[in-house]
């Protein structure tokens, strides 16, 4: 008996998760053949493109993660951001970083702005050899940098500039903490402390020290082409142990996906480019107070009774996305993956297709200047 209920508790992250992952191939494989036909086309019409089938893509995902787990997404802030659904804006969406969890949390919000296609990420550059991910991600627009002093300024400068002079369309999302905050992790969270005190700067408890290279390079070189930053503070539900005071880790993925977290609060401020300084110490204080903000909401929110009165200042709504439109998208991806591997032939060839996809994109990751 207990094993059949570990059984049931497993396959509730393991089938979304074989869904997703096993979508790639597929994914991959059509949007090879767009690359190709495109190829003797404009430029825009590749990128229009290849944003639509992201965000096909990314609806596949969006589908496990809110549908399926049946969490509940709170959101405080600039409201209007989620009210108007005005589409087409380019912003820089920067935020708090606790686990993998946070770029899907940024599509969430993408989607809602009718973004979800020109959604791309400065990642860490190590996960430019993902299998299927890092390639595409790359191909799609995002930037891979590498930390510290390692940091490639005039790379990432020279593909931002390039994006910006074709203008294409970004929803550009950023963690300037660079690596993730976990409580448990007691030396990073030391380390960003004795940082913040050598710059002469009061410490943060709540969230690490905000570096400031990716950001300033994508201010400098997207500053024209973007309507504005999203500033985002994230908490995830049961990630605070009220009776004893303590932060907990924010879930992985696995964890989210068998409902650990039923709730995610969500704050969002929205500031004009017009009002974000580009010179580089009137930046490094802009970004420094912004995280400033982001320690004390989510100060204010661990400070709560329970888990069930925890939540940001300000008024609050829950806008779930519709079954509707993200159907069509499992269908398409899904529905490719489950046919497939319906009977052995077809299993053999997809899979065969897919290693032989994922080897290519390693490899031109590897050579790619």
């Amino acid at each position: 008996m207990l094993s059949a209920i570990i059984l049931i508790e497993n396959l509730r992250w393991m089938v979304p998760t074989v869904f997703m992952l096993g979508a790639a191939p597929a994914y991959i494989s059509v949007w090879g053949a767009w690359r190709l036909v495109s190829s003797v086309l404009p430029r825009w019409v590749y990128v229009k493109g290849d944003d639509f089938l992201f965000s096909t893509y990314h609806r596949n995902l969006l589908f496990f993660f809110e549908i399926i787990t049946g969490v509940e997404l709170i959101f405080y802030g600039d409201l209007t951001a989620l009210k108007e659904l005005a589409k087409g804006e380019n912003c820089i969406y920067m935020s708090n970083h606790q686990s993998t969890l946070d770029w899907v949390i940024a599509s969430c919000i993408s989607m809602r702005r009718g973004s979800l296609g020109r959604t791309r990420y400065v990642l860490k550059d190590g996960l430019k050899f993902l299998p299927f991910y890092g390639f595409y991600l790359g191909m799609h627009g995002s930037l891979f940098v590498k930390r510290a002093g390692k940091f490639r300024k005039d790379k990432a400068e020279k593909q931002l500039s390039r994006d910006a002079h074709d203008k294409k369309p970004m929803w550009l999302v950023v963690f300037p903490e660079g690596t993730r905050f976990n409580p448990e992790l007691i030396n990073t969270i030391e380390s960003s402390k004795v940082f913040a005190t050598e710059q002469g700067l009061q410490p943060l408890e709540n969230v690490l020290f905000p570096r400031i290279r990716a950001v300033q390079v994508c201010i400098e070189q997207l500053g024209k082409s973007v309507d504005s930053v999203y500033d985002v503070t994230i908490a995830y539900g049961n990630t605070y142990d009220f009776s004893t005071k303590q932060r907990l880790p924010a879930p992985p993925m696995q964890d989210f996906l068998m409902g650990s977290s039923p709730r995610v609060h969500i704050h969002i401020n929205r500031i004009p480019i017009s009002e974000v300084p580009v010179e580089k110490e009137e930046l490094k204080s802009w970004l420094y107070s912004r995280f400033q903000l982001k320690d004390r909401l989510l100060e204010e929110f661990y400070s709560a009774e329970s888990e069930s009165e925890a939540r940001f200042p300000g008024v609050r709504i829950i806008k779930p996305l519709s079954m509707y439109s993200l159907l069509p998208s499992v269908l398409l991806w899904s529905g490719t993956f489950a046919a497939f591997n319906s009977f052995r032939t077809g299993q053999q060839g997809y899979w065969s297709v897919g290693l032989g996809l994922a080897c290519i994109g390693i490899f031109w990751m590897a050579v790619r200047p």
